[in-house]
């Protein structure tokens, strides 16, 4: 006898009727599907993430709060299908300002701390998250950048950006929870927030001049640029990222191999672009090109 769901299981069916089991399963099983659209197709595969709040006593729901940020985290790990990641601690989300740690947890583990008030904004978590967690993709296990780590802090300023119109999406059609659906659209309009067009045009001046300008104060900054700087140079990369943002791959190589902190902003993103993979060749250039730089092949 053949049971099918949808089918009660005390109907004893001769053959003739079976085989219209058979068809009425394979309907059933058809029409249940969601719809295969680009809009609906599944996330990617990705690596496994362990990501444990172990701050006590925050005002939010811990296993909540570990589903928003593992969602933002695989909006970039996706592009790092091979890479192994060590657990992720967050000792501490009430911080006064989001950063990732140089030490490690007790068993090695990567640490993050995010600054939430109260940790019920998944936007919010989901945005500082996503920058700390591509600082381990980018800074983890790898020379510091010195007076170029601006350039880090611009990218992780992106992906925080693509993390979350990438939530955005997946939420619509693959959300966590099924009511958290409604939520997608808010990922998307807290990126807006650092996507207006008045970063174009910072201070009213073209990119490349005011960049002229503000290059010696991102430098400065070194491992903590002048705050807030950083952000019109991040919405100059989005608008590259955005073309393409399986691009993002290329981040882990920022400082491969850098052994001479000092040198210029022109001349970090030529010795970027010789360590990357060819796939990844021109998108050094088109960031370059933010900047009027012409990279050498």
């Amino acid at each position: 006898m053949i049971r099918c769901a949808g089918i009660p299981n005390r109907l004893a069916l001769r053959y003739h009727d079976e085989m219209k089991v058979i068809y009425f399963c394979f309907l059933y099983g058809i029409l249940s599907l969601p719809s295969l659209g680009a809009n609906n197709s599944p996330p990617p595969r990705v690596p496994k993430l362990d990501i444990r709040l172990t701050h006590q006593g925050f005002k939010t729901d811990p296993e909540n709060f570990v589903v928003v940020c593992n969602s933002a985290a695989m909006a970039i790990a996706r592009y790092y299908p091979k890479r192994v990641f060590k657990p992720i601690l967050i000792p501490k989300a009430d911080n006064g300002f989001p950063v990732k740690l140089d030490r490690r947890g007790p068993k090695g583990e990567s640490q993050v701390m995010l600054s939430i008030g109260d940790g019920w904004m998944w936007n919010q978590i989901a945005y500082q998250f996503a920058h700390e967690f591509t600082h381990i993709l980018i800074n983890e296990g790898q020379p510091a950048a010195g007076p170029n780590h601006w350039i880090n802090e611009a990218f992780c300023e992106v992906a925080s950006y693509q993390a979350l119109k990438q939530m955005a999406k997946d939420w619509e059609s693959h959300p966590p929870y099924p009511n958290w659906k409604g939520y997608a659209k808010h990922h998307s309009s807290y990126a807006d927030k650092y996507l207006g067009k008045e970063k174009a045009r910072p201070e009213g001046m073209e990119f490349k001049v005011w960049f002229s300008k503000n290059e010696a104060a991102l430098r400065m900054g070194q491992r903590y640029p002048k705050y807030g700087l950083y952000k019109y140079p991040a919405y100059q990369f989005y608008q590259v990222v955005k073309e393409d943002p399986s691009q993002l791959a290329a981040l882990a190589y920022l400082n491969f191999g850098l052994k001479n902190s000092a040198i210029s902003t022109r001349q970090y993103l030529a010795r970027w672009k010789t360590v990357l993979p060819a796939t990844h060749k021109p998108f050094a250039d088109r960031v370059a090109l933010v900047f009027g730089y012409s990279l050498p092949n």
